[in-house]
């Protein structure tokens, strides 16, 4: 916690430092030309935003200096009072102590800002009161001026020394552009240990090379990343207008606002969090009537948590609403042809809810401003699974809906198992992986032209990858070529070699020719003319040289998933 205070004071001299010098710039145009709206407004706009940071951060000296400048320059602005040569002089002597409190911060020293505050306070009332055309009295304010020591009177000349901050800057592209220049080195030096390896010769002399390239690499990471409090943050007013819209009592509870995540992920999945906490709130949270009669408290939640999970972060979005009734999905999914009354009727709990997410469904029965269209849980999924994420979903009616996200910490660096088919090199995720086994052909059942498997007492559909990706240019999946066909050239003594891979609640078993092992890799995306498979994430590169394609466990699943309803309905 310590070292997030100082980050976030670090932060905050950063901002203050580059508004202080801001400040001189504006006041010298100022000097130049009294009239300049343009200046005057800069200069209010700054002064307001260093006073709020400033209180935010517990600095109250700073806050209070910026609030009479403040008070000032509204007053200018306004046009309450004239700005004069006198009075912008004051202002630079103003500006000056305030860079010596802001410097203070770091170096401790004693800074008196009182005198002209003082100063500023009384020209402010006495030119509000000549505006008004009464004559100006002594106040307490001008006698306490008076007596201003000779400390607090100086010109705040040794303000002169330029100052830097600790932190710098830097766009998020240029971070962006390094990283993959890391990564590039990363691939180069795992080139050089195969290459070593191959030749037989000890790879002891690039231990230290491969140590301080993976530390420079995580360290870029580590650059990149942002508490999720910077998002979590900014849904007060967005749940607060969603219930004012619905006419709906709801607080919003956060929780692991502290917990780190690449800031490009919270980039991609923003919009998607905010739909979900407004179809919480559309969808999920019932009227005060409804929650008044089943003995619920008339305000109701909506909670944001972040949790970390091995490699991945976990973002949940739960509401204390009335949950997703399962045969209100099935029966909508029918009537709206999505699948016929005999598929629906053999579709698992999760397979129903998953429809949820499909194109064009909605299961509000009446349209809102923010519910009812259709529109935006598909969105939502495509968007996480875009990064290598999954959607799942635990409701229970009359108690509420809790939706996880599960993402990548990072979209740099990510473990994957390498393995081969038909020679070739194919990696997949980590996160998608339950588990790797090896199976004979009397622990397979045939089910028609398709194939399952015991696993973990449940029944686990399983294909051979080889294929798949045969097949994957055709508009249809042959599920005998993925099954049955290719189960009856193996004989009993063989052992398959299974990756149990699981998205978003559903369990796919792969048979490939070849496990290899487990490596982090730098994913890319797809080249042409593999950017348009419906199977393959991205590509990356291994210590060989040689391109390796990365599976889309996610789109696989869909594709099979719909292969096989189509297959039941006809």
């Amino acid at each position: 916690m310590a070292s997030k205070e100082e980050e976030y004071r670090q932060l905050f001299l950063t901002e203050a430092l580059e508004n202080f010098e801001e400040l001189n710039r504006l006041f010298v145009e100022l000097e130049k030309d009294l009239s300049s709206k343009k200046a005057i407004t800069n200069i209010f706009r700054i002064v307001h935003t260093l006073k709020g940071n400033s209180m935010g951060m517990g600095y109250e000296k700073i806050a209070d200096l910026a609030h009479t400048m403040e008070d000032v320059f509204g007053s200018i602005k306004n046009g309450e009072i004239p700005l004069d040569t006198e009075l912008v002089n004051g202002l630079f002597r103003a500006n000056d102590k305030l860079g010596g409190l802001i410097n203070a911060i770091t170096s401790g020293e004693r800074v008196s800002y009182l005198g002209i505050k003082t100063k500023l306070s009384v020209y402010l009332k006495n030119a509000r009161e000549e505006n008004e055309g009464k004559t100006p009295e002594a106040t307490k304010d001008e006698s306490a001026s008076e007596q201003v020591s000779e400390e607090e009177e100086d010109t705040g000349a040794s303000e002169a020394n330029i100052q830097f901050a600790d932190v710098v800057q830097i766009p998020v592209k240029k971070m962006d552009d390094l990283l993959n220049m890391v990564g590039e080195l990363v691939i180069e030096r795992d080139r050089l240990i195969a290459l070593f390896a191959d030749e037989g010769k000890s790879t002891l002399e690039l231990e230290r090379i491969k140590r301080i390239s993976s530390n420079l690499h995580y360290g870029i990471m580590n650059v990149r990343m942002v508490q999720m409090g910077f998002l979590f943050n900014k849904f007060h007013r967005i749940l607060r207008d969603a219930a004012a819209t619905e006419k709906k009592s709801v607080e919003l509870i956060l929780k692991g606002t502290e917990v780190e995540i690449d800031r490009n992920i919270l980039k991609i999945i923003s919009d998607s969090m905010v739909h979900l906490v407004r179809n919480a709130v559309g969808h999920g949270i019932e009227s005060a009537e409804e929650r008044r009669d089943s003995g619920k408290p008339p305000v109701a939640s909506v909670t944001l948590d972040a949790r970390l999970e091995k490699d991945s972060v976990v973002i949940t979005i739960s509401d204390d609403g009335k949950g997703i009734d399962k045969d209100k999905i099935k029966e909508k999914i029918v009537r709206q042809k999505m699948v016929t009354q005999e598929v629906a009727d053999g579709l698992s709990d999760v397979d129903i809810i998953r429809y949820i997410f499909e194109p064009g469904f909605s299961s509000a029965d009446k349209v809102t401003e923010i519910s009812g269209r259709g529109v935006g849980m598909d969105v939502v999924k495509k968007a996480v699974e875009s990064i290598g994420g999954q959607v799942l979903v635990d409701t229970e009616v009359g108690m509420g809906t809790s939706i996880h996200l599960v993402l990548p910490s990072s979209l740099a660096l990510k473990g994957a198992l390498l393995f081969e088919v038909e020679k070739q090199d194919y990696a997949i995720p980590l996160a998608y992986i339950d588990s790797v086994t090896y199976l004979t052909k009397d622990e397979i059942h045939q089910v028609g032209d398709s194939l399952m498997v015991d696993y973990q007492n449940k029944s686990v559909p399983i294909i051979f990858l080889k294929g798949l990706l045969d097949s994957q240019n055709s508009e249809d999946i042959d599920q005998e070529d993925l099954g049955s066909a290719r189960l009856d050239l193996i004989s009993h003594e063989d052992q398959l070699n299974v990756i149990i891979t699981t998205h978003s609640g559903r369990y796919l078993g792969l048979v490939v020719d070849k496990l290899q092992r487990q490596k982090e890799i730098i994913e890319k995306n797809l080249p042409k003319p593999l950017d348009n498979s419906r199977l393959l994430s991205g590509t990356t590169i291994l210590g060989s040289g040689n391109v390796c394609p990365v599976l889309d466990v996610a789109s696989i699943m869909d594709i099979l998933f719909q292969s096989t309803n189509k297959t039941v309905e006809s």
